[in-house]
């Protein structure tokens, strides 16, 4: 067995439901199973497995018991627990996430699905233990805060991608950290004809910020996969994060954009982030928020603005730390800086136009991260193919 592989906890009084379980997953991970719920409290606390899959309806401990007993106990509470049971309605549902449960499989089980499923919680409790592994070692090397900032910008290096290749669009990125840790980022990708960009920004300087900026690339991803609607995406990562960002007093403001590449439809939801320009033969628009910041409430809600592109069309997005530049008397930028550019411009020279005259009228004295992200769609529409 080897020592990399995940562990799965099964709990499950019917045998042959394990043997499905164990089918599935046995070449992957590494398999344990117990068949009531105070032996699989005991087998969690003795292996620790990476991922519970638990079933409701058990003798003498159910599944809900034996969840909450999982989640009252410091060394099980942050294990995921997945409900995988025969009773599927809402209020058994809504009962199981409740107490604690990342997600709920109702029987009889379709292996593609389950095994999808449990793959991306995996994932994002690998992604979670690396930051927690992280922050384990920056708290050992915390001698002086020096040395934390250096820590952190190197972490945000190598989180953040040099590049973007998104078929069918141009994109140029510019990224300054400052010298205070701060937690800009950005990211791209295409999911077969639909791609996607976002930039956010998580509130403050500090270590967190720059350890939520990390949770939140990869978040994002997972969630949007399959995805069209950014207003739903942003809804579903506000879910997973509020939590975790309120009790931090931090938030994240941020926009997503989601673009077919087919019916080059553009679907746009905004997270309070800076307004956004979409620069076209016929001018400019500006693209404002549709919703609050994220980490404010569990039942905000989005909504995602549409617009209709057409070669050549250019989208420009920023963090603040590119209009609160101030000059030497203390006035803020102007930000009639973004009807200096159009859709002419190639994306790097609206980048470096935009830059320039930050730069110049701070001169050089930027106070928070600073991020510039243009996009250009570069096909029209017959010239849309199958993606490789």
């Amino acid at each position: 067995m080897k020592e990399t592989m995940q562990k799965v906890l099964i709990i499950d009084d019917t045998v042959a439901n394990i043997q499905i379980l164990n089918e599935i997953f046995h070449q992957e991970y590494e398999i344990f199973f117990a068949t009531s719920g105070a032996t699989g409290v005991e087998v969690a606390r003795r292996e620790l497995p990476d991922i519970i899959l638990l079933d409701i309806m058990m003798p003498e401990m159910d599944g809900y018991e034996t969840c909450s007993i999982l989640k009252s106990d410091p060394a099980t509470e942050s294990m995921p627990v997945i409900f995988v049971t025969a009773m599927g309605a809402e209020d058994d549902e809504t009962k199981g996430l409740e107490i604690g449960a990342i997600d709920y499989i109702t029987k009889p089980i379709s292996p593609s699905i389950v095994k999808a499923r449990v793959k991306n919680h995996l994932e994002l409790k690998h992604g979670r233990d690396m930051l927690a592994q992280v922050g384990r070692e920056l708290a050992a090397k915390n001698a002086t805060l020096e040395k934390e900032r250096v820590l952190a910008h190197r972490l945000l290096e190598k989180i953040l991608p040099e590049r973007l290749d998104i078929p069918g669009f141009s994109t140029a990125v510019f990224f300054r950290p400052s010298d205070e840790i701060g937690g800009d980022f950005f990211d791209g990708w295409i999911d077969e004809d639909t791609a996607h960009f976002l930039i956010g920004d998580i509130s403050g300087h500090s270590i967190s910020a720059a350890l939520f900026m990390a949770v939140c690339k990869g978040l994002f991803m997972t969630i949007g996969k399959g995805k069209s609607d950014p207003a739903e995406i942003i809804t579903v990562a506000n879910q997973t994060l509020v939590s975790m960002l309120s009790e931090s007093g931090m938030y994240l403001t941020m926009m997503y954009l989601v673009c077919d590449r087919k019916s080059r439809i553009l679907k746009v939801a905004s997270a309070g982030h800076n307004p956004a320009y979409l620069y076209s033969s016929s001018g400019t628009v500006s693209i404002e928020a549709t919703g609050p910041p994220i980490g404010w409430d569990l039942d905000d809600s989005w909504t995602a603005s549409e617009y209709r592109l057409s070669k050549g069309d250019k989208i420009l997005l920023y963090t603040d730390g590119l209009i609160e530049t101030r000059n030497a008397e203390g006035e803020y930028f102007n930000e009639d800086i973004f009807s200096m550019v159009d859709s002419t411009l190639t994306v790097h020279e609206m980048l470096t136009k935009v830059f320039e005259a930050a730069d110049t009228y701070c001169n050089g004295a930027f106070e928070d991260d600073l991020t510039i992200f243009a996009i250009s769609l570069d096909t029209d529409q017959q010239d849309v193919g199958v993606v490789v």
